[in-house]
């Protein structure tokens, strides 16, 4: 799979030229935009009970959708990559059939500005295919007409074949609706549930729309608070047979090993590789430092479920000191934190020198919590 992952310049010139034809120009760069990124990173993290209310009336609002579109959505954009890699790769198993069809019928809940679905075909061009009919629903008309213009650059550009509509309305009215139901391969929910009261109803929503061999995926931020409310969401849908949980988690059951200790979430961060505005604007704000961080859930229905895979999930930074390499893992037991010493160094053990958090590894025979060290004669391999 992927580990470098990059968002084109295509995206960021698409969104810029859509923003333009929504917005006023002197929102759509210089001290301006700047100002309205910073803000609402703000508002994200140290100042979340102002998320849904940017400041200064109809002018803040304007230039709220201005951070989202031109920062924010092309920062975003690639994210969706990280869980379709890891379903096309390999790397864990997915529904049966789900990297084979030829033409995907998506629903993109709190679409925004479009970035979910746009990182979709991102994502299918660089396969070298992509027919896509795609439903974005949000709540902000003006955000949807961003979208809208984006993804019909984005699709021409790279030729994928796409079919959008459009549906202004609160993500919560798709809640209770029987309309949805089995209609979909591909169920994408980015930087949404985070905003909501009760994100549960609104992601068995997500399962419930699935076709037979669909996959949902709920990509959150990957700050504690985001992050340890999307490992609840887990480990509800978990308890009550709602759905199955295909990634990040090795482990298919509950509890979350993260939330065992208040201070613990797991999240991933992978490079990232910006393209030229946007990546000036992270620097001129300091709000991204070279990697793309989220937390995500990808799902399907129970009765597609395949069987648990042997592997485990990198979930620290490796690190090495002097004669040693540790990190932690996250498996049918719960979090192991593992140890290779330098002495017990081997060609079968060598992957484990070469991981990175985030990876998905094998190990015969496994460590464990009372056998943490992996010797020279554990087979270490990377699905």
């Amino acid at each position: 799979m992927t580990w470098t992952f990059e968002v084109p310049v295509l995206v960021e010139e698409a969104l810029h030229a859509a923003a333009r034809r929504q917005l006023p120009a002197a929102l759509c760069g210089g001290a301006a935009l700047t100002a309205a990124v910073v803000d609402r990173s703000r508002r994200y993290t140290s100042e979340r009970e102002k998320l849904a209310a940017p400041g200064g009336g109809a002018k803040g609002s304007q230039a709220d959708l201005a951070a989202r579109a031109l920062f924010f959505s092309i920062a975003d954009a690639a994210k969706v990559h990280l869980p379709l890699g890891e379903l096309a790769g390999g790397a864990l198993p997915g529904p049966a059939g789900f990297g084979e069809r030829d033409e995907l019928r998506v629903l993109d809940l709190g679409a925004g500005c479009g970035a979910m679905t746009i990182g979709l075909c991102t994502w299918l061009a660089g396969r070298g295919k992509g027919r896509v009919r795609a439903t974005l629903v949000d709540h902000d008309a003006d955000a949807l007409a961003i979208a809208k213009d984006a993804i019909e650059i984005v699709a021409r550009e790279l030729g994928v074949d796409v079919v959008a509509s459009f549906v202004p309305s609160e993500v919560e009215r798709s809640e209770t609706g029987s309309k949805d139901a089995g209609r979909y391969d591909l169920v994408l929910a980015g930087s949404v549930i985070n905003e909501l009261a009760d994100p549960l109803p609104l992601v068995r929503h997500m399962v419930r729309a699935l076709a037979p061999g669909g996959v949902a995926i709920v990509i959150e931020p990957a700050l504690r608070e985001t992050s340890r409310a999307l490992h609840h969401v887990r480990d509800a849908l978990v308890a009550e047979g709602a759905a199955a949980v295909l990634a990040p988690c090795t482990r298919k059951t509950a509890p979350c090993p993260a939330l065992l200790d208040e201070r613990d979430w797991c999240h991933e961060h992978r490079p990232l590789q910006l393209p030229p505005r946007t990546r000036q604007l992270a620097h001129v704000t300091g709000l991204r430092d070279g990697d793309m961080k989220l937390a995500y859930l990808t799902l399907c229905r129970p009765a597609d479920a395949p069987p648990p895979p042997p592997a485990w999930r990198v979930v620290s930074d490796p690190h090495a000191s002097k004669g040693k390499l540790e990190l932690t893992l996250c498996g049918a037991p719960g979090w192991v934190p593992a140890r290779l010493l330098k002495r017990h160094r081997s060609a079968a053990n060598r992957p484990l020198e070469r991981a990175h958090r985030g990876d998905v590894l094998t190990f015969d025979p496994p460590p464990t919590t009372d056998a943490p060290d992996i010797t020279a004669a554990t087979t270490v391999t990377r699905p």
